[in-house]
Protein backbone atom coordinates (compact mmCIF):
# COMPACT_ATOMS: atom_id res chain seq x y z
CA UNK A 1 0.00 0.00 0.00
CA UNK A 2 2.85 2.33 -0.83
CA UNK A 3 1.02 4.61 -3.29
CA UNK A 4 -0.95 7.72 -2.36
CA UNK A 5 -4.18 5.81 -1.78
CA UNK A 6 -2.39 3.40 0.52
CA UNK A 7 -0.84 6.20 2.56
CA UNK A 8 -4.26 7.83 2.91
CA UNK A 9 -5.85 4.60 4.14
CA UNK A 10 -3.08 3.98 6.67
CA UNK A 11 -3.47 7.54 7.98
CA UNK A 12 -7.23 7.18 8.36
CA UNK A 13 -7.37 3.76 10.04
CA UNK A 14 -7.25 3.68 13.83
CA UNK A 15 -4.88 1.38 15.72
CA UNK A 16 -7.12 -1.69 15.82
CA UNK A 17 -8.31 -1.25 12.25
CA UNK A 18 -4.79 -0.77 10.95
CA UNK A 19 -3.65 -3.91 12.73
CA UNK A 20 -6.50 -5.91 11.20
CA UNK A 21 -5.58 -4.76 7.69
CA UNK A 22 -1.80 -5.05 8.02
CA UNK A 23 -2.07 -8.35 9.90
CA UNK A 24 -4.33 -9.97 7.31
CA UNK A 25 -2.95 -13.46 6.65
CA UNK A 26 -4.67 -15.02 3.64
CA UNK A 27 -3.23 -16.09 0.28
CA UNK A 28 -4.08 -12.84 -1.51
CA UNK A 29 -3.50 -10.50 1.42
CA UNK A 30 -1.19 -8.11 -0.45
CA UNK A 31 -3.60 -7.81 -3.38
CA UNK A 32 -6.48 -7.25 -1.00
CA UNK A 33 -4.68 -4.50 0.92
CA UNK A 34 -4.02 -2.66 -2.36
CA UNK A 35 -7.68 -3.09 -3.32
CA UNK A 36 -8.78 -1.78 0.10
CA UNK A 37 -6.77 1.40 -0.51
CA UNK A 38 -8.09 1.92 -4.02
CA UNK A 39 -11.69 1.23 -3.08
CA UNK A 40 -11.43 3.65 -0.15
CA UNK A 41 -9.80 6.31 -2.33
CA UNK A 42 -12.62 6.00 -4.88
CA UNK A 43 -15.31 6.24 -2.22
CA UNK A 44 -16.54 2.70 -2.82
CA UNK A 45 -15.65 1.40 0.65
CA UNK A 46 -15.83 2.97 4.09
CA UNK A 47 -13.23 2.41 6.79
CA UNK A 48 -15.62 0.33 8.88
CA UNK A 49 -16.39 -1.92 5.90
CA UNK A 50 -12.68 -2.46 5.21
CA UNK A 51 -11.97 -3.30 8.84
CA UNK A 52 -14.91 -5.71 9.00
CA UNK A 53 -13.94 -7.42 5.75
CA UNK A 54 -10.34 -7.86 6.91
CA UNK A 55 -11.51 -9.35 10.21
CA UNK A 56 -13.96 -11.80 8.64
CA UNK A 57 -11.57 -12.80 5.84
CA UNK A 58 -8.78 -13.47 8.32
CA UNK A 59 -11.11 -15.67 10.38
CA UNK A 60 -11.90 -17.63 7.20
CA UNK A 61 -8.25 -18.17 6.23
CA UNK A 62 -7.80 -21.60 4.69
CA UNK A 63 -11.44 -22.07 3.65
CA UNK A 64 -11.54 -23.55 0.15
CA UNK A 65 -12.94 -20.96 -2.27
CA UNK A 66 -12.46 -17.80 -0.17
CA UNK A 67 -10.09 -16.28 -2.73
CA UNK A 68 -12.32 -16.96 -5.74
CA UNK A 69 -15.44 -15.43 -4.22
CA UNK A 70 -15.63 -12.32 -2.04
CA UNK A 71 -11.90 -11.59 -2.24
CA UNK A 72 -12.26 -11.46 -6.03
CA UNK A 73 -15.07 -8.91 -5.65
CA UNK A 74 -12.72 -6.58 -3.79
CA UNK A 75 -9.53 -7.21 -5.77
CA UNK A 76 -11.01 -7.14 -9.28
CA UNK A 77 -13.14 -4.06 -8.65
CA UNK A 78 -10.10 -2.32 -7.17
CA UNK A 79 -7.81 -3.11 -10.10
CA UNK A 80 -6.18 -0.25 -12.05
CA UNK A 81 -8.48 1.08 -14.76
CA UNK A 82 -11.56 -0.35 -13.07
CA UNK A 83 -13.78 2.24 -11.42
CA UNK A 84 -15.18 -0.34 -9.05
CA UNK A 85 -18.68 -0.64 -7.66
CA UNK A 86 -19.75 0.08 -4.08
CA UNK A 87 -22.35 -2.64 -4.53
CA UNK A 88 -19.57 -5.21 -4.90
CA UNK A 89 -18.16 -4.12 -1.56
CA UNK A 90 -21.50 -4.69 0.16
CA UNK A 91 -21.96 -8.09 -1.51
CA UNK A 92 -18.45 -9.22 -0.59
CA UNK A 93 -18.81 -8.03 3.01
CA UNK A 94 -22.18 -9.75 3.37
CA UNK A 95 -20.71 -13.01 2.07
CA UNK A 96 -17.73 -13.08 4.44
CA UNK A 97 -19.84 -11.95 7.40
CA UNK A 98 -22.30 -14.79 6.93
CA UNK A 99 -19.53 -17.31 6.35
CA UNK A 100 -17.76 -16.12 9.50
CA UNK A 101 -21.03 -16.43 11.45
CA UNK A 102 -21.27 -20.04 10.27
CA UNK A 103 -17.65 -20.69 11.26
CA UNK A 104 -14.75 -21.81 9.09
CA UNK A 105 -14.71 -25.17 10.85
CA UNK A 106 -18.19 -25.91 9.46
CA UNK A 107 -17.54 -24.93 5.83
CA UNK A 108 -16.54 -27.42 3.14
CA UNK A 109 -16.51 -25.12 0.09
CA UNK A 110 -17.00 -21.40 -0.44
CA UNK A 111 -18.29 -20.04 -3.75
CA UNK A 112 -18.09 -22.96 -6.16
CA UNK A 113 -19.28 -23.15 -9.76
CA UNK A 114 -20.90 -25.65 -12.09
CA UNK A 115 -18.96 -25.42 -15.35
CA UNK A 116 -19.10 -26.90 -18.82
CA UNK A 117 -16.31 -26.66 -21.37
CA UNK A 118 -17.76 -23.38 -22.61
CA UNK A 119 -19.64 -21.66 -19.80
CA UNK A 120 -20.49 -21.38 -16.13
CA UNK A 121 -23.93 -22.96 -15.70
CA UNK A 122 -24.45 -22.08 -12.06
CA UNK A 123 -22.88 -21.00 -8.78
CA UNK A 124 -23.38 -21.98 -5.14
CA UNK A 125 -22.21 -19.75 -2.31
CA UNK A 126 -21.43 -22.03 0.64
CA UNK A 127 -21.43 -25.78 1.17
CA UNK A 128 -21.26 -26.94 4.77
CA UNK A 129 -19.45 -30.09 5.80
CA UNK A 130 -22.91 -31.55 6.44
CA UNK A 131 -23.67 -31.03 2.74
CA UNK A 132 -26.15 -28.20 3.29
CA UNK A 133 -26.03 -25.41 0.70
CA UNK A 134 -26.37 -21.78 1.82
CA UNK A 135 -27.11 -18.93 -0.58
CA UNK A 136 -26.46 -15.34 0.48
CA UNK A 137 -28.91 -12.61 -0.62
CA UNK A 138 -29.46 -8.97 0.27
CA UNK A 139 -33.20 -9.29 -0.34
CA UNK A 140 -35.47 -12.12 -1.43
CA UNK A 141 -39.13 -12.87 -2.00
CA UNK A 142 -40.42 -9.64 -3.51
CA UNK A 143 -41.49 -11.09 -6.87
CA UNK A 144 -42.86 -14.59 -7.38
CA UNK A 145 -41.15 -15.10 -10.74
CA UNK A 146 -37.77 -14.19 -9.23
CA UNK A 147 -38.26 -16.65 -6.38
CA UNK A 148 -39.21 -19.38 -8.85
CA UNK A 149 -36.16 -18.63 -11.00
CA UNK A 150 -33.80 -18.55 -8.02
CA UNK A 151 -35.06 -21.85 -6.65
CA UNK A 152 -34.89 -23.53 -10.06
CA UNK A 153 -31.38 -22.23 -10.79
CA UNK A 154 -29.88 -23.14 -7.42
CA UNK A 155 -31.61 -26.51 -7.16
CA UNK A 156 -30.52 -27.38 -10.70
CA UNK A 157 -26.93 -26.47 -9.84
CA UNK A 158 -27.09 -28.65 -6.73
CA UNK A 159 -28.47 -31.48 -8.87
CA UNK A 160 -25.77 -31.16 -11.54
CA UNK A 161 -22.71 -30.39 -9.41
CA UNK A 162 -20.58 -33.45 -8.64
CA UNK A 163 -19.49 -32.03 -5.28
CA UNK A 164 -23.01 -31.19 -4.09
CA UNK A 165 -25.40 -33.65 -2.49
CA UNK A 166 -29.05 -33.34 -3.55
CA UNK A 167 -31.24 -36.09 -2.05
CA UNK A 168 -31.71 -35.74 1.72
CA UNK A 169 -30.11 -32.31 1.59
CA UNK A 170 -31.15 -28.70 2.27
CA UNK A 171 -30.96 -25.49 0.27
CA UNK A 172 -31.02 -22.50 2.62
CA UNK A 173 -31.39 -18.94 1.35
CA UNK A 174 -30.26 -16.29 3.84
CA UNK A 175 -31.58 -12.81 3.12
CA UNK A 176 -31.29 -9.50 4.91
CA UNK A 177 -34.98 -8.95 4.15
CA UNK A 178 -37.78 -11.17 2.79
CA UNK A 179 -40.52 -9.26 0.99
CA UNK A 180 -43.49 -11.65 1.03
CA UNK A 181 -43.01 -14.50 3.53
CA UNK A 182 -46.34 -16.14 2.67
CA UNK A 183 -45.52 -16.28 -1.03
CA UNK A 184 -42.05 -17.65 -0.25
CA UNK A 185 -43.55 -20.33 2.00
CA UNK A 186 -45.93 -21.37 -0.79
CA UNK A 187 -43.06 -21.55 -3.27
CA UNK A 188 -40.92 -23.69 -0.97
CA UNK A 189 -43.82 -26.11 -0.52
CA UNK A 190 -44.49 -26.21 -4.27
CA UNK A 191 -40.85 -26.91 -5.12
CA UNK A 192 -40.37 -29.57 -2.45
CA UNK A 193 -43.51 -31.36 -3.68
CA UNK A 194 -42.47 -31.00 -7.32
CA UNK A 195 -39.10 -32.62 -6.62
CA UNK A 196 -40.55 -35.45 -4.55
CA UNK A 197 -43.15 -36.30 -7.21
CA UNK A 198 -40.92 -35.94 -10.27
CA UNK A 199 -38.90 -38.74 -11.87
CA UNK A 200 -36.76 -36.01 -13.46
CA UNK A 201 -35.48 -35.27 -9.95
CA UNK A 202 -35.35 -38.99 -9.03
CA UNK A 203 -38.20 -38.33 -6.57
CA UNK A 204 -35.60 -36.87 -4.25
CA UNK A 205 -36.25 -35.58 -0.75
CA UNK A 206 -34.91 -32.02 -0.76
CA UNK A 207 -35.65 -29.36 1.85
CA UNK A 208 -35.81 -25.62 1.18
CA UNK A 209 -35.44 -23.01 3.92
CA UNK A 210 -35.40 -19.21 3.71
CA UNK A 211 -33.95 -17.22 6.60
CA UNK A 212 -35.17 -13.64 7.06
CA UNK A 213 -32.43 -11.93 9.07
CA UNK A 214 -34.56 -8.82 9.63
CA UNK A 215 -37.05 -10.82 11.72
CA UNK A 216 -34.86 -13.80 12.71
CA UNK A 217 -37.40 -16.19 11.22
CA UNK A 218 -36.99 -19.35 9.15
CA UNK A 219 -39.54 -19.89 6.38
CA UNK A 220 -40.17 -23.51 5.42
CA UNK A 221 -42.70 -25.35 3.30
Amino acid sequence: MADGAGVELVDELDGDGLQRVLGLDIDRADELRIAFARQYDRGNAELEQIEQFATHADNLEGVDGLNSGPVDDFVDAGAPGNAGDPGNVKVALREVRRADDIGSENIQLFFFKQKTAYEIKGELDIQLKSGKIIESKSSFGFKKVEVENQFERKLSTMWDHLDAKFDQNTLEVRASKVGDPEMVENETTEWENKITKSADWDNADATIEVVDESTSTVITG
